[in-house]
């Protein structure tokens, strides 16, 4: 007597492929993001930026300003090697700026001109006419004006600068978007940036 297992066989086949039919019907149903999580995930990106965004500006800001800094100790350590071999500053600030531009050729002197963002790596000097005493300033993309000033004779011969003698820094906002080799009135000097 043989059976016929046929039947029984497709059912099980059918059965089985219903039941994976249908779990995968189900997956496919919960497969996706719902609204919520979607929203969720855009607030977390919103406030990482609000967070990185300002945090990003100010470190942009201050590396203006360190690249400001940086070109005038590079100037001024070159004006005092010259003022260590010739025993004086330039008596005029275009013999200063020429000496500066040979020592310093990647910088962009001017001789009591303007230096702003559209001049780039550049620094303005001005001397004493005793050439004892050298102004430097330099504009930072930041909107800054940063000065070093060297004073080596007894006596301040450049307006606005500090009557001590040594290295004194100072930095101001301009009132245009340049800065001048002239200090304001009303500025501070110190030992350091």
């Amino acid at each position: 007597m043989e059976t016929n297992n046929t039947p029984r066989l497709v059912r099980a086949l059918r059965n089985a492929y219903d039941q994976k039919k249908g779990r995968t019907e189900l997956e496919g149903a919960e497969a996706g993001f719902t609204l919520i999580e979607l929203m969720v995930v855009l607030l977390i990106m919103a406030i990482l930026l609000a967070i990185a965004i300002p945090t990003f500006l100010g470190v942009k800001s201050g590396a203006y300003d360190r690249g400001a800094q940086s070109n005038l100790v590079n100037s001024l350590t070159s004006a005092k090697a010259g003022y260590a071999n010739g025993g004086t500053y330039g008596t005029t600030p275009v013999l200063e700026q020429a000496a500066l531009s040979s020592a310093e050729p990647n910088i962009t002197f001017t001789a009591t001109g303007s230096v702003s963002q559209a001049s780039g790596n550049s620094v303005s000097v001005n001397v004493s006419s005793d050439g004892n005493q050298v102004l430097l300033v330099s504009y930072s993309q930041s909107g800054m004006c940063w000065a070093a000033e060297d004073n080596e004779g007894a006596a301040t011969a450049l307006t606005n600068t500090p009557s001590s003698q040594g290295v004194q820094y100072a930095h101001w906002a301009p009132t245009s978007s340049a800065c001048v080799a002239v200090v304001p009135a009303a500025e501070t000097w110190a030992s350091h940036f």
